[in-house]
């Protein structure tokens, strides 16, 4: 069954990428609007977004089902995610900058929504690369810190997708109150856990 989840996962990320080439490769940029190239930077943005969405949503789901061995199923969506935000990178610097680094260095110096997508974007480099199970092992509980702070670079990933849009769409602002919840819940369950360990340790005393 995890099996045929990952081919699901793997063929649903895969998608948007197959379409955006089929798009350039017959030659119909009309599809992408009026500046094919800021739109091709927010599509692979958005997706990125999207599917590092799913992933913490389905987290949510799986932990209510208790069905905590389809957690696993998290990693890949966490890797696809990373990889669309290489993506978006790549392709702003690429067509937006004519990999002009300096210009590169220098516009994300100079803009606000940049670096908040800078940090986003750390954050979900550190995670991926921790995904390789030899530094998980090594990391021990600082995997699982790394990793809360991904709550965190879904909200980065949220205001800078509204910030970069420059006007308020109704996607750019589910995205960014879907991704506080996410994170105020993610807060809460830590509050919960520890009052918990505190009470029974006190308890314990007693």
């Amino acid at each position: 069954m995890l099996s045929l989840f990952r081919i699901i996962i793997h063929v649903c990320c895969l998608s948007p990428l197959a379409w955006l080439a089929w798009v350039l490769l017959s030659g119909d940029e009309s599809q992408l609007g009026a500046d094919p190239i800021k739109e091709i930077q927010h599509f692979l943005g958005f997706s990125a977004l999207t599917i590092l969405l799913i992933m913490f949503i389905l987290g949510k789901v799986f932990y209510l089902l208790k069905q905590p061995q389809l957690q696993v199923l998290r990693r890949a969506l966490g890797l696809w995610a990373w990889f669309y935000v290489v993506l978006h990178v790549y392709a702003y610097l690429a067509l937006e900058l004519g990999y002009d680094f300096s210009l590169f260095v220098q516009e994300l110096v100079n803009r606000g929504y940049l670096i908040i997508g800078a940090i986003a974007f750390l954050i979900l480099t550190l995670m991926a690369l921790s995904s390789w199970s030899y530094l998980k092992l090594k990391m021990g509980k600082w995997w699982f810190y790394l990793h809360q702070l991904g709550y965190y670079a879904l909200l980065l990933g949220a205001i800078h997708y509204v910030w970069s849009v420059k006007n308020v769409t109704f996607s750019s602002m589910l995205y960014l109150i879907l991704s506080i919840m996410i994170l105020c819940d993610a807060l809460y369950g830590l509050f919960i856990k520890r009052k918990g360990r505190s009470t029974s340790a006190h308890t314990g005393k007693d």
